[in-house]
């Protein structure tokens, strides 16, 4: 069962959440009209939990949008929208802890999803604070094969670049050596070993910012680890090497668990989702669950959905779009859409300086739906949005 809080700010998108639940067509816009607010959405509850769920809701004041084969006592597992206020919702969550067929789970779930605050990413010795979110983390690219075409091969150029962005009031440093950009192909671990140990070994004479390094092979996370690095930014988010986890746990460090398809070679061939939305959440899920199996503790986990990492540009904006279902996986929300050839398609202009106006627009969007963490290019351009953003109340 995987259960997540939606936003839902209008009728035309609360009528295609209704819709997706299965449920008879006569109750469309009754139901649409009551989840205008930040209903549950419920996967892969059995069908005798929905019917229990639903007549606890309707006790409650609340109702329940169910699949017809619910409403018909067929066997199997559905999918639910659950149509409560602040009030109703609390109540429910009370009456299911008496109830049988994981109905105490899904208690649990939306009791930890309406309550849970976060206050700081753990990393190592550091501690992040989110008070004044959403963070900023500058990228930094010791890579000449960057999608952007903005690598620096020189390390002390690099660190002068990190030291820039400190000033402009990056809160974190990311750093790569390796282009996953679309069609990319791997460089050798010694060579990326190099490049990130010179890195660090200069940068952290110079500064104690957190600093996060690009990479999904444990041989070059033990060493950035050793060298002084905080979090572990890994595109595969655990799955590539089978000691990261363990790398990670032992130093206490943070991770960026990322959503990709196949790998950068082959991610953006033959892309298909059933439900794009409800895949990244529930692999991301499953991710986070084996992180703290391996030891990793919650509070240094962080999510990334993968924006141009195997999507469209469809799915991309999908997912920018309904990012607040993500925070019910209850860890930081990192969004990485710096400069990326969707947005050019998007405006239809590859030209430079519209790419990046669109990023900016596009971080903006991604704040407001949810985002605490922008991996960006421009920093100083990013803390100015977030300024404006934030004078005008919207934060």
């Amino acid at each position: 069962m995987k259960v997540r809080k939606l936003k839902i700010e209008n009728l035309e998108d609360a009528k295609k959440i209704v819709i997706s639940s299965n449920c008879d067509e006569y109750v469309y816009a009754k139901l649409s009209k009551k989840i205008v607010s930040e209903p549950f959405m419920v996967e892969d509850i059995d069908n005798i939990a929905a019917n229990i769920l639903k007549q606890e809701a309707l006790s409650c004041g609340a109702d329940v949008a169910v699949s017809k084969d619910v409403s018909l006592f067929k066997k199997g597992t559905s999918t639910v929208i659950i149509c409560a206020n602040k009030n109703q919702i609390e109540k429910l969550s009370l009456k299911l802890k008496e109830q049988p067929f994981e109905l105490k789970y899904l208690s649990k779930k939306i009791i930890e999803i309406n309550s849970v605050q976060l206050k700081e990413i753990v990393c190592s010795t550091k501690k992040i604070s989110l008070k004044n979110k959403p963070l900023v983390m500058g990228i930094v690219n010791l890579s000449p094969d960057s999608f952007f075409k903005n690598g620096i091969e020189d390390e002390t150029m690099a660190c002068k670049l990190a030291q820039e962005m400190q000033e402009y009031g990056a809160d974190i440093i990311d750093v790569g050596a390796e282009s996953t950009r679309p069609g990319s192909k791997p460089i050798a671990v010694k060579e990326e070993i190099k490049k990130i140990k010179t890195f660090l070994k200069i940068f952290r004479k110079e500064s104690k910012i957190p600093v996060s390094v690009d990479t999904y092979k444990s041989e070059v996370a033990e060493v950035a680890l050793d060298e002084g690095a905080d979090i572990i930014n890994d595109i595969y988010a655990l799955r590539y090497s089978k000691n990261m986890a363990k790398i990670i746990s032992y130093h206490k460090a943070g991770v960026v668990l990322m959503h990709m398809r196949k790998k950068p070679l082959t991610m953006q061939q033959n892309i298909k989702y059933n439900n794009v939305v409800s895949e990244i959440f529930n692999f991301l899920d499953k991710q986070i669950e084996f992180a703290l199996e391996s030891g990793i503790k919650k509070d240094s986990v962080i999510v990334d959905p993968g924006i141009g990492f195997g999507k469209t540009v469809e799915n991309n904006s999908l997912v920018i779009k309904r990012l607040f279902d993500f925070k019910s996986l209850n860890v930081p929300l990192l969004v990485g859409l710096s400069n990326k050839s969707f947005l050019a398609k998007i405006i239809e202009d590859d030209n430079l300086n519209e790419r990046q106006t669109a990023t900016v627009i596009a971080n903006m969007v991604s704040v407001l739906n949810g985002a605490d963490i922008l991996r960006v290019h421009e920093v100083k351009e990013t803390k100015k949005l977030l300024k404006i953003i934030k004078a005008l109340g919207n934060l």
